[in-house]
Order: structure tokens, then sequence, then C-alpha cells
């Protein structure tokens, strides 16, 4: 799916994008999922301020059926394969976004700051992020954006700020902030050490997003945790923690019906 000119591309600017990688009906299936949770209607801007977070567009839905599809659609495995090099991978139970326009609001709209999700200096290993755009996204749409520029120079960078005051939120003061715009069905990966955020949403349409990682699988009691979270449909620990207006612990129904490579991925089989 990826070839070693895509790695190295990676490793250099420290994300990729991987355009078209699953198909829009999936897409259209988590995008129902997120209107079923919040009451919006995906056609109808009357609605759009039905799930309202200043902004920032966090859905607290953890485990539909689509998102599971989407986890364990083979083409994006292969994609997160190939960039750690080992078959034996976990998939996050991470969230969607839906993010109005930033017009609609009559409220200050909030955005994140350019920040790193973990201390840089503490993660020496390959550690990856990800989300797929549920729709066309454009550049100005609210999408992810990051400083390349910051992540080549990051091994000299780091020794010279070791006293900032926030060492998750770095100074980007002179960097270029790259916003990255994608058609629907797109992988945006990058590494944990990469600064990032998303921009405000300043068209006239919504972004959809549905966040997905995967990790190196753990040790038995890891996946048993693992597992855990798919049987019962809980979210996270981090997620319980950032008290995401809406969230539900467990949500409500059957667990997700999952594929052989699904059910490794969620640890319910072991690799």
């Amino acid at each position: 799916m990826i070839g070693q000119t895509d790695r190295e591309r990676f490793f250099e600017q420290g994300y990729l994008v991987v355009e078209r990688l699953l198909p829009e009906t999936l897409c259209a299936r988590v995008r129902q999922a997120i209107c079923e949770f919040t009451g919006v209607v995906e056609h109808d801007p009357a609605t759009w301020r039905r799930h309202d977070v200043q902004g920032h567009g966090i859905v607290p839905l953890h485990h539909a059926q689509a998102m599971w599809d989407v986890r364990q659609h083979p083409a994006l495995y292969q994609v997160f394969a190939a960039l750690y090099q080992t078959e034996a991978l976990w998939v996050s139970v991470d969230r969607v976004s839906f993010k109005a326009p930033a017009e609609s609001f009559t409220t200050p709209y909030r955005t994140d700051p350019l920040h790193w999700d973990g201390d840089p200096r503490l993660r020496p290993s390959l550690s990856l992020q990800g989300l797929v755009y549920l729709t066309d996204t454009s550049p100005e749409q609210g999408g992810f954006c990051c400083v390349p520029d910051l992540y080549r120079r990051l091994d000299q960078w780091l020794p010279e700020h070791l006293d900032d005051a926030n060492p998750l939120q770095p100074d980007v003061a002179g960097f270029d902030v790259v916003p990255i715009g994608a058609p629907a069905g797109s992988l945006v990966v990058w590494d944990r050490r990469l600064a990032h955020s998303s921009g405000a949403n300043r068209c006239d349409r919504p972004r959809w997003v549905q966040y997905v990682t995967m990790s190196p699988a753990g040790d038995e009691p890891a996946r048993v945790a693992h597992r855990t979270l798919y049987r019962e449909k809980r979210p996270p620990p981090w997620a319980l923690r950032q008290a995401v207006p809406g969230q539900r612990n467990p949500e409500p129904g059957a667990p997700a019906t999952l594929t052989p490579l699904g059910r490794r991925l969620a640890g319910v089989d072991p690799w």
C-alpha cells in the first residue's frame, strides 16, 4: 500500500497522506453514525450547532459498527504495518469529530494551539497518530495542520527549550504551519513528535473526521484490557478523563462484528 519512498517521506517530514485509502461508502456510514449520535442532519445547516463544543468538534462516540469497519479495513492496517515494520498491531479505540463552520458560531470559536499529545523528549521510539477524512476536506476546512520544519529540527531544538513553561505547546514562531487537505477516505498519519492541531473551519460546510491509529501489540494483561474496551463498549481511560459532554460508559448495544483481522486488532485474539 505504501512503498519505501513513502516511508522515507514520512520520516523526513513527520507525516504522510495516503489519499482515497478507504471507500466513500464506508465514510458515509461513519458520517451517518455521527448524525445519529449528535442529532445533526448532514446537509441541513440549521442542525449543525446541535453538537456545540465551541468549534472543537469532538464527538464522544467510540464503538459504532462503521467505526470498527474503518479500524479493521485491510488497507488501513497495511499502512501502519508498513510504517512500524511489524504485523502484530492493536488499533486505537478513538473518537470522531464534526467541526461546524466557524461562521455558524455566535460564541467564541475555540481551536487548540499547536501541540504534542505527549512530551516529545520521552518518546524515543516510533509512535503514530492518525485520522481519516470522511469527506473531501480542503486545507481551510478546519483540517489537520502541522509544523514539519520544527519536526526536522526537533533533535536540535529540544535541548534549547528545556525550560519552556509548557512542554506540550511549543513556541512555533518563525516556523511555517502547514494545513493538510485531502479527498474523502484519505488517511493522514503522523509521528507523535510532530507538533500539530486542527485549524478553524473557514468553509461553508462541516469537517468530518475519524481518529484512528495503531501501535505494536503489548503483553497479555494489556491485551485483556484492550479486549475489554471492545467487548464492554467502553471508552479508553484517557477519553473518560477528558469528560467530553455526551460521553457514554458503556455505549449501548451489542459489540461490533469483527473480521479475523479485526479480532486481532481489538485484542480479542492474540497475534
